[in-house]
Formats: structure tokens, sequence, C-alpha cells
């Protein structure tokens, strides 16, 4: 007589199906899940100002920098010329 012997996934599926619908079963209604991720809090009084309106001090704007430089750091020294090759 041969026995049958489910497939772990098989069993691991129905397993994930059943907690899915019993979790579903628990909820009072199904309407109320979208309105669970857009709930917010309301945003705090008062008026909203600039933090540094002229600008981050320490920053010098008119030197371009590179994005991942570090804080402080130096800007890239420029290339010396290279002298010019001659022909024979």
């Amino acid at each position: 007589m041969t026995t049958y012997r489910p497939d772990r996934r098989l069993v691991l599926r129905t397993g994930m199906l059943a907690a899915l619908g019993l979790g579903l079963a628990g909820c009072e209604t199904l309407q109320d899940i979208p309105s669970m991720f857009e709930r917010r809090q309301p945003p705090l009084a008062g008026d909203r100002r600039a933090v540094f309106p002229e600008g981050v001090p320490g920053i010098d704007r008119s030197i371009q920098q590179p994005a991942n430089s570090p804080v402080g750091a130096a800007p890239p020294a420029e290339p010396a010329p290279s002298a010019p090759a001659r022909g024979r």
C-alpha cells in the first residue's frame, strides 16, 4: 500500500493562507485596512520660517565642491600644465 506524503511547499502555502484568512476574519471591517495607512498626525501649529535664510554658515557657494566630499575638505588642486610635445 502506498502512502501519500504532501510536499513541504504545499503544506507551507496552505498554512500561510489559513493564517492570512484567520487574521482577516478577525478584522472588524475590511474597509479600515486602507485608511490605516493614510492616518497622519496634524502639523504642528506656528509659522514656517527658513532656518538659514542667508545660506548655511561656513559654506562658500561660489566654490563648486563634489557631492561626496567631506565637509571642510580642500577643493581639488588644478592639474599642472604639461609641456608641449616636441617633434623631431
